[in-house]
């Protein structure tokens, strides 16, 4: 019940950051068989949908929800509103509105302080679990909820999630019962988790990101890690798999699981051999079983590396077998090869140095907030591309799981960055240890969803959160974990300057804003070796980039200038109607917030529906991958891309004289 959960407060305390949730893992669907396994999640028996209609309530603050709220009886419908999941509630017309800060927190307290209005949403809503599932496990994804969340099945209480951008899990089988079950949602808008969500865009509030339910075996696979290398100089693509497999019941992992995998096409050509490990069974020493993982290695001779430039991906299967060698799942992830490293001194993908032409981009759409689709996800990355962009920064937070799939498909290198800035409390939280497991927790759970994916190049420890113990044991579990990627952190680079000595926190060099005379300067010698990949430059409010030539021309000149990230890609303007009846993009305190930071949030290279501004006929120009310069009377064509040659490209020339066309 409700007020068990309430006497708790775990909203108030940041040392809790979760309750009956699970270990995070990739975001993968199980399928009976492999032609099942390379189609859409949605044709899986195993696979159902919650988005959609929901019942939503509004109350003062967590403690003034009552028991009823989350009950099985949805018949009373007196004050409930009918809004849609994935949704924002401040953009649903509730009466509670979306309020702007850039670096003060939205109330006057301390940490761990939550504000006495602290406005409390329940979303409730039923649903029948498909035939089929009754022997196996039922587990709820809900995909983000602003800030925090508490889940109840059928009245009972679940678990408690936190990290307001990353999914939360939870096995709900021992709460359902036959027939029509009842989910319900409690999510307050402020928490102690909010004082590390403190970043440059809206409050808003509610669940933003998709929910569904999935089934899984008595006995399945946990996880599925692939390093998808690519050797240079061989040419050869190996993929290490590492599987797990897990079991509500610890006894039903008899002695004998196995699991194959192979390489194939994303048609389906198989291009390895099958490589099948048997699990580990448990052993009576207990310190020497690491659990039941099994890792298998193929090699992949012809195969194309994937890169920004060429993004070829393919796909891995992997298969789990039973005792008796009987296909009990299938799941599949697609991968593409390619090798990160610092590599002379310069950021290097397949053995070859890199620019950057990023974009720092949040979550926003004009009319649902955060709630963006897959064809919002979609309807950026083209246009990025289309600016020769060939790089995002997903600032400040990980995005939604498809938007990684979309970045590997089209081709831009992602640093990912953890759900962390306290900007207001910049360097005392990261000293904290209240907020320690908040940290690791937040960088940890990136990791393990978000590894597969080809298009990150870094992981981010966050952002302007200070430099502290906390970031710290952070890189130190990335470095244990996950080695193929470089560490980005400009906290650290900020706080100890621009020397070689800061190797824990970030491999690179990653200033914002840096005048072009501090970054010649450091390319000169003055400083350091590390590469400088700016994670910030040329904002982009109003009429501005105009020193976008002046960036780019030391960049040119200096090879350890590796390019950056503009802030920022879009406006996070909301379709308001004036009193005067004219529609226009609202920005902090249209909405009567305060206190805000106004129209701060109005930085973007696009508008908030996504059409250019000016300044990006010039992003385009210093972006792009081919130049072309006069000599007397020769044309200098020069290739600016790392990997592919100008066979793709078509060209013409012509010569006048006043207006005339000779040749």
């Amino acid at each position: 019940m409700i007020s068990a959960f309430t006497e708790f407060r775990p909203w108030t305390d940041p040392t809790v950051v979760s309750i009956g949730r699970l270990a995070m893992r990739q975001v993968m669907t199980a399928h009976i068989n492999v032609e099942g396994a390379r189609g859409l999640r949605q044709e899986s028996p195993w696979w159902q949908n919650l988005n959609g209609s929901w019942q939503l309530k509004l109350w003062a603050n967590p403690d003034a929800v009552p028991n009823t709220a989350v009950k099985t009886n949805l018949s009373s419908k007196a004050g409930w509103l009918s809004v849609e999941v994935p949704g924002n509630w401040t953009m649903q017309g509730t009466g509670d509105l979306p309020h702007y800060t850039n670096v003060q927190m939205p109330f006057a307290l301390r940490p761990p302080e939550v504000p006495e209005k602290n406005v409390t949403g329940v979303y409730r809503r039923t649903f029948t679990v498909q035939r089929g599932w009754k022997s196996r496990r039922t587990i709820i994804h809900i995909g983000g909820a602003e800030s925090v969340h508490a889940l109840f099945i059928n009245g009972s209480f679940v678990g408690y999630g936190t990290d307001s951008r990353l999914p939360s899990e939870y096995d709900i089988s021992d709460f359902l019962v036959t027939g029509k079950n009842t989910v319900a949602i409690m999510v307050p808008r402020y928490s102690a988790q909010s004082y590390v969500e403190d970043q440059d865009q809206w409050w808003m509030a509610g669940l933003h990101r998709e929910v569904f339910l999935e089934s899984r075996a008595l006995v399945h696979l946990d996880q599925v890690h692939v390093v998808a290398d690519w050797d240079a100089d061989s040419e050869v693509a190996r993929a290490i798999t590492t599987l797990r497999i897990r079991s509500a019941d610890e006894k039903a992992i008899a002695r004998g699981w196995s699991a194959r995998t192979w390489i194939e096409t994303l048609d389906g050509r198989r291009l390895s051999r099958i490589q099948k490990e048997t699990f580990p069974h448990r052993h009576l020493q207990a310190y020497l079983f690491s659990g039941h993982l099994a890792t298998t290695t193929v090699e992949a001779p012809k195969v194309l590396p994937w890169s920004a430039e060429m993004p070829t991906r393919y796909r891995l299967v992997c298969e789990l077998l039973n005792p008796d060698q009987e296909v009990t799942e299938v799941v599949t992830q697609v991968i593409g090869f390619r090798r990160v490293e610092i590599k002379d001194g310069l950021v290097s993908v397949n053995g070859q140095a890199i620019t950057i032409m990023g974009v720092n981009r949040h979550d926003h759409h004009p009319d649902r907030g955060k709630a963006v689709t897959f064809e919002d996800m979609r309807q950026d990355i083209v246009a990025m591309k289309q600016a020769n962009v060939n790089a995002v920064r997903t600032s400040h937070y990980p995005n939604d799981h498809r938007f990684y799939d979309l970045c590997d498909e089209y081709g831009l290198y992602v640093i990912d960055e953890a759900n962390i800035e306290s900007h207001a409390f910049n360097t005392s939280l990261c000293h904290d240890p209240r907020f320690s497991a908040t940290w690791l927790s937040r960088v940890s759970r990136m990791v393990e969803r978000d590894r597969n994916h080809p298009s990150i190049i870094m992981w981010s420890l966050g952002n302007e959160s200070g430099y502290g113990e906390h970031h710290d044991a952070c890189a130190a579990y990335i470095r244990r974990v996950d080695p193929t990627r470089l560490l980005h952190y400009e906290g650290a680079s900020f706080h100890g300057g621009w020397s070689d000595g800061l190797g824990l926190a970030t491999d690179v060099v990653c200033p914002m804003y840096p005048p072009v005379t501090a970054l010649d300067w450091y390319a000169d010698g003055a400083l350091g070796t590390r590469p400088v990949i700016l994670c910030e430059y040329s904002h982009a409010m109003g009429n501005s980039n105009g020193g976008l030539s002046d960036y780019w021309e030391s960049f040119n000149k200096h090879r350890v200038l590796q390019g950056g990230f503009i802030w920022e890609w879009k406006d996070h303007g909301i379709r308001q109607v004036a009193k005067n009846g004219i529609e226009r993009f609202a920005y902090g305190g249209q909405f009567g917030d305060t206190p805000h930071d106004a129209n701060f949030v109005a930085d973007g290279l696009v508008s908030p529906e996504c059409e250019p501004h000016p300044a990006m006929q010039e992003l385009m120009w210093v972006h792009r991958p081919v130049s072309v310069e006069q000599t007397g009377w020769k044309l200098r064509v020069t290739n600016r891309q790392s990997f592919r040659n100008l066979a793709w490209l078509r060209g013409f020339w012509e010569m006048t004289v006043d207006g005339q066309i000779l040749s």
